[in-house]
């Protein structure tokens, strides 16, 4: 006989690294994590007739268009966290883990991220092509962390970091069909946060330590470039491309402020996005993820307010849309990337509600949901009442 074993709250460390909460590996994280006996073997059975109502009735997301977000859930029935995808809102898992990215080449599903074993201890970083995985070199170390994936004639580019063995050291690195580069040395605290390809060059974005300062850069083919001076603190998220010009997501903020603004660099010039909300005074606001459509550049990320929970936004050309601002009294809400086809804007991200009553059971286990945004509307990739989650990229075919 096997036992269900409700997960604990810790379980949405993943949430929290991703918030830059804890800049923690992923084995501290699976230590934690409550052991798993066994996954029940879930098994659909239903006749011809309910098959066809299910095709009947299902809608895609964007009409003549397939919708990828890939990410992780949880919920009361499981003692681990699952890797998965959604595609057009229907669950596709993968194993136990979180899946980080996602893209789609030639009718191929390409996804990043980390798997474990069921007692939680073991894993390696790793990608899937169509659910058959792929480990990473030196992945199996717990220090190491996957961020990223793109695909350019047929070979596949991970971007991650791992830990030299130090309290806080970090090194940014980028795997090659499984092949590690190290952008970084031990002698430079870095992250890498993504990677792309174009006409050939290797662009990989995230920050690096100067001058005991956080420098939002990017490197080209190896060679380190920084966004900005030591007179400022940021960081540098996801990365597009238009022809020969390539747009960089990302914050910064004055060394000499405890603000930040969210913005885009464009060929390495800063372009700052606006933060003025209805809703209360903005101490800052970040940047995850961008998307180019024609001439427009879109982003997404979030705005934090003051004396409220963070919006989820998107901003378009620099204009600020805040997605949850009627929710920003008891629900706090990071959207990490979007994109854009047909005139259909996707955010893709989480939101969870803040339980004032300490009887609550769920005050000390707030449940955390994967979601996306459909033109502003939200809609849950998951239903159960309790669930731990993050949708965490989107890729639209």
């Amino acid at each position: 006989m096997f036992t269900t074993i409700k997960p604990r709250p810790v379980a949405g460390f993943f949430v929290y690294r991703h918030l830059g909460l804890a800049r923690c590996n992923i084995g501290y994280m699976k230590r934690f994590l409550p052991l798993l006996i066994i996954l029940p073997l879930l098994l659909w059975v239903g006749c011809e007739e309910e098959e066809q109502e299910d095709q009947q009735t299902f809608t895609p997301i964007i009409e003549g268009r397939k919708v990828y977000i890939s990410g992780f859930y949880q919920d009361s029935t499981l003692d681990q966290m699952v890797a998965c995808y959604w595609l057009d809102g229907i669950r596709v898992d993968l194993e136990y883990g979180a899946a980080e990215d996602i893209t789609v080449q030639n009718g191929d599903v390409y996804v990043a991220g980390q798997w474990f074993d069921y007692t939680g201890w073991n894993g390696e970083a790793c990608y899937w092509i169509n659910g058959i995985r792929y480990d990473l070199q030196d992945g199996g170390n717990p220090d190491v962390e996957v961020t990223g994936i793109a695909v350019d004639n047929g070979d596949v580019y991970v971007s991650g970091v791992r830990s030299d063995g130090s309290m806080f050291g970090t090194n940014a690195c980028y795997w090659k069909n499984g092949v590690r580069t190290d952008l970084t040395g031990s002698n430079i605290d870095a992250m890498a946060n993504s990677i792309g390809i174009n006409n050939g060059d290797v662009y990989v974005t995230g920050w690096r330590i100067q001058n005991h300062a956080s420098i939002a850069c990017y490197w080209k083919n190896g060679n380190i470039n920084n966004l900005h001076g030591t007179s400022y603190f940021g960081d540098a998220y996801d990365i597009d491309f238009k022809g020969d010009d390539f747009y960089i997501a990302g914050e910064r903020g004055a060394a000499s402020s405890d603000a930040w603004n969210a913005c885009y660099w464009k060929n390495g010039n800063v372009n700052n996005v606006s933060r003025n909300s209805s809703f209360g005074n903005s101490w800052g606001a970040t940047a995850f993820g961008i998307f180019l459509d024609g001439n427009d550049v879109y982003l997404a990320g979030y705005n934090a307010i003051a004396n409220k929970f963070d919006i989820g936004c998107k901003w378009k050309n620099g204009n600020l849309h805040e997605l949850s601002g009627s929710t920003a009294n008891e629900q706090q809400t990071w959207l990490y990337d979007i994109a854009v086809a047909n005139g259909v804007k996707i955010t893709v991200g989480f939101y969870y509600t803040f339980i004032e009553d300490e009887n609550d059971p769920l005050y000390y286990d707030s449940p955390i949901f994967a979601i996306y945004y459909r033109n502003g509307q939200r809609v849950n990739l998951e239903e159960s009442e309790w669930q731990v989650g993050e949708a965490t990229g989107v890729f639209i075919e």
